[in-house]
């Protein structure tokens, strides 16, 4: 077989010829006209079409060999032929017969026929080498003509509404073939500049393309205008009014495309392949061999495999399949040495580490997943066990460990760009095709480093210097070194542990499993033992020395809080307590709105820790100066109080995030209370195994200070009794009813049955700022509408459910913008893709089900409450339970 090997494109080192390679190279074989596969290089190979495209998007000299579809051409001992591949008028597939082997390349390709392309040409070939940009069976393509039909209904219905239909696709390719087709219709078009200057040149190859006009601002009434992508949200489309407008692309199968790409509908129309043609294309090719890149690489390499034939994905993240996966006689050839790659390293490498990862993340059963992760764990020194368990957990550092990396987007952006030695615009380039920081670093490290074997301790180093060094340049100079000494997948699991999810599918509670069987310890114990120690790796250890009952709570380090499910009414609350609880009567007492806190008061010292288990003692130091009597941890509420005004969240909110010391801001502006409601340890001695009774009795007999109050509670035993306190809370303006067990235990970080929150019926969702844009009029120049999204439970993806622009103040738009700024991961016109590091409290009249969001519901009138600097986002609220609230099936 003709040996392949992939660095930032295929290449055939047998010819030395790469095809659509991502850089300059001295010879190259381009399949097609577009930006992304054009490139300055030395030598080309290409259609008489594409070389002229490519001429008016690239000018520059170099030696071409401008080629006839299926003639011959012969090339350094080899035979090449170049096949119509469908995508665009002049693209090409590349057959290559050498030495009695065959390749076919197939470039960007498409079997349904189209209006402004040659139709695609196939002949058998051994080895098979096809892009899967739609690689997944979900994306099926509607029947061309159907599409056709409703674009066109589209722009009739707007222009009778007397608006102007702007249709947004590539200017080359996907606009002329909209453009044949509109004129068959009998619509007026008009082009912008850069499709205008491109449809010329289609124009002397294609003579359907008779009628259209350029772009002017006064010659749009009545007709459709059809741009680039790139121009929306530019004041030239802004200045249309009124308008409707429309995305043209693949990825409008996608729930919530239209909302993504900021129009006002999508329409899938697409110059690719989609999943049955794809696997069509590979019955019709019949290869012994198959190698996938773009898009799905690995997913559609997997699902060939299951129908018997021998496939692998080439590049992108998939560059471990080269290590332990192909054959040996595939000859494919890894453009990177793998001697770090092989899971034979020496046990507690991270290069071992990130194959298991990668193995992990391919596999789709739970079980295995679990075997894999204990194989692995149990196989690792102890000093490497520890760090294994945090890193897989997504984190650098244990929850019990204070300290935090400061590392954002911008300081992974610079980087990796200094790492790389690449111009801004070229890592631009590379990020635009991702939506994923680690597949971003992936690209953008690959063959820019030299790397050497690093110890997962040798990991957690870099992270602590991390820590330690001041400010962004530092931090930015000390992530390049370190990123230099490491592959592209060792780095890529650098950046996913910085910002925090590994996005393997592996949710901390199967790390918890795969520890228990790996050290053959009762899963409960594990669970107990890191919710009271807040660090997964001494879990770890604890559970291989069978020491986990030795675990305790204790003084300043905090633990996770307790948490409720959340039921929507008083009756749906009273059905679950007659089904979970323990005992008849149950404990009710208003839920406060305000931050859950922590409070630790030692012999000498006092903290106040936040529910994500941050100190922020700085921010409330009344509660620190006071005089306490006990040794002591309680669970509470602090918020906003004062006997001769009503005070609320809002009111709290400007307490929260001061950076400040305590003698730079007055606490008199906004007093506070902290409610205390539980008590985990008193005197040294742990009450997280007592029942809630006991706890309860012992609060109510100290003596506490006069900010520090004891959360009044009730004892009831009847339905009404419950909505009659519900009613209660409501009117005493509470954000609702908590319902708690007497019987129970305190279950750190857990939502079991035994605590009920009972909220008012006009809900809030805590979710997570995945994306943002800038808004109007006065708030153009600041991003101020917001979506976001919440976490599906089941899959740990997540998912969108909203869009929000009301309820915070100019100043918060302000500090937001600056921060979103800052965290930016791409932009797509004036959307900006964000890290989703920032938990917003958002209101909400109700549920709706709908395909505008990827989770498939709708908030209906969303504004936002608050912003919970004291929540991440691995509290933000379920997918599941957003459902539930609609009165649909959690399950979907």
């Amino acid at each position: 077989m003709i040996t392949v090997r992939y660095e930032r494109g295929a290449y055939l080192p047998q010819l030395d010829l790469w095809l659509d390679p991502w850089d300059d190279r001295p010879a190259a074989f381009i399949s097609h006209a577009h930006s992304d596969h054009i490139g300055n290089h030395g030598e080309v190979i290409l259609t008489e079409v594409t070389a002229k495209l490519m001429a008016a998007r690239l000018p520059g000299t170099r030696q071409e060999h401008r080629l006839a579809y299926e003639v011959a051409f012969p090339f350094r001992g080899s035979q090449l032929t170049l096949l119509p591949a469908g995508h665009i008028h002049g693209s090409a597939q590349l057959l290559v017969e050498y030495n009695g082997s065959s390749l076919l390349y197939s470039g960007d390709f498409k079997l349904r026929a189209g209006q402004a392309s040659e139709p695609i040409v196939w002949r058998p070939a051994e080895t098979l080498i096809m892009e899967t940009t739609y690689g997944l069976p979900k994306f099926v393509f509607p029947p061309t003509e159907k599409v056709i039909g409703e674009i066109t209904k589209f722009c009739r219905e707007t222009i009778e509404d007397g608006a102007v239909p702007i249709l947004f696709g590539y200017s080359l390719g996907k606009a002329q073939e909209v453009l044949a087709a509109l004129n068959k219709c009998e619509l007026r078009v008009v082009l912008h500049p850069s499709v205008y200057q491109m449809t010329k040149l289609y124009r002397s190859y294609f003579h359907e393309l008779t009628a259209f006009n350029v772009y002017h601002s006064d010659d749009l009434s009545g007709s459709v205008f059809l741009c680039p992508p790139h121009v929306n949200g530019t004041r030239l489309i802004q200045s249309i009014k009124p308008r409707r407008t429309a995305i043209l692309t693949g990825w409008a199968l996608n729930p919530g495309a239209a909302h993504r790409y900021q129009c006002d509908a999508a329409f899938p129309l697409s110059d690719h392949a989609d999943y049955p043609d794809l696997i069509r294309y590979v019955q019709l090719i019949q290869p012994r061999r198959v190698l996938t890149l773009h898009g799905y690489a690995r997913e559609f390499a997997e699902d060939l495999r299951r129908r018997g034939f021998e496939a692998w994905a080439l590049g992108e993240d998939n560059q471990l399949e080269f290590s332990i996966s192909i054959p040996a006689d595939s000859l494919i050839e890894p453009a990177v040495p793998l001697s770090q790659g092989a899971l034979e390293q020496a046990e507690g490498g991270f290069g071992q580490f990130t194959q298991l990862c990668e193995e992990i993340s391919r596999s789709t059963g739970k079980l295995r997943k679990i075997e894999l992760l204990a194989n692995y764990l149990q196989s690792l020194p102890e000093a490497e066990l520890r760090l294994a368990c945090i890193f897989l957990t997504g984190d650098a550092f244990s929850r019990a460990d204070a300290r935090a990396l400061q590392v954002g987007w911008s300081i992974v952006r610079k980087a990796l760009i200094q790492t790389a030695n690449l111009e801004e615009s070229e890592f631009r380039r590379i990020a635009s095709g991702y939506g994923d920081a680690a597949k971003i670093a992936y690209e953008t490290l690959l063959g820019k480093t030299e790397p050497c074997d690093h110890r997962l301790t040798d990991i957690r180093s870099i992270f602590e210097r991390l820590e330690s060094a001041k400010g962004p340049v530092t931090k930015t100079s000390l992530l390049s070194d370190s990123l230099h000494t490491l592959t592209a997948l060792d780095g890529s699991y650098v950046i996913r542990i910085l910002t925090g999810d590994l996005r393997i599918g592996l949710k901390e509670g199967l790390v918890e499993e795969s520890i228990a069987r790996a050290c053959n310890a009762p899963l409960d114990d594990v669970r107990e033992a890191h919710m009271l120690s807040g660090d997964i790796g001494e879990t770890a250890v604890l559970a291989r020395k069978g020491l986990l009952k030795t675990t305790e709570i204790v003084l300043f380090r905090p633990v996770m809080s307790m948490l409720a499910i959340p039921e929507p009414s008083a009756k749906a609350a009273f059905e679950r307590v007659k089904r979970d609880f323990s005992e008849a009567g149950v404990f009710v007492e208003q839920k406060f709105d305000g931050i859950r806190a922590q409070l630790h008061v030692g012999s000498n010292r006092t903290e106040v820790y936040s529910r994500d288990l941050r100190n922020i003692s700085n921010e409330f130091p009344e509660l620190t100066d006071l005089p306490y009597s006990h040794d002591l941890i309680l669970d509470g509420e602090i918020i906003a109080f004062d006997s001769n005004r009503r005070l609320t969240f809002f009111d709290l909110q400007r307490r929260l995030g001061r950076k400040r010391g305590r003698d730079l801001f007055d606490t008199d502006d906004v007093p506070i209370l902290f409610m205390a409601f539980d008590l985990l340890l008193l005197d040294k001695k742990s009450l997280v195994r007592e029942p809630l009774r006991l706890r309860r009795s012992l609060l109510e007999s100290l003596s506490l200070p006069k900010l520090v109050q004891c959360s009044p509670i009730a004892l009831i035993s009847q339905p009404e009794e419950l909505e009659n306190s519900f009613q209660a809370a409501r009117r005493a303006a509470a954000e609702g009813l908590m319902v708690k067990d007497p019987g129970s235990q305190y279950q750190p970080g857990r939502r079991g049955g035994s605590w009920i929150k009972l909220k008012q019926e006009l809900a809030t969702l805590d979710v997570v700022v995945i994306g943002a844009e800038k808004g109007h009029g006065k708030r153009s120049h600041v991003l101020s509408d917001y979506t976001f999204a919440v976490k599906n439970s089941e899959t740990g993806v997540l998912e969108t459910i909203g869009k929000a622009y009301s309820g915070l103040t100019d100043a918060e738009i302000e500090e937001l913008t600056e921060h979103f700024e800052k965290n930016t991961i791409r932009r797509v016109g004036r959307f900006y893709e964000v890290v989703p590091d920032l938990v917003l409290e958002v209101a909400f009249d109700s549920i709706q089900p709908s395909a505008r969001h990827s989770s498939g519901l709708a908030l209906r009138f969303p504004r936002i409450k608050a912003i919970r600097r004291d929540k991440s986002k691995d509290q933000i609220d379920t997918v599941q339970n957003a459902r539930r609230i609609a009165g649909l099936s959690p399950s979907g």
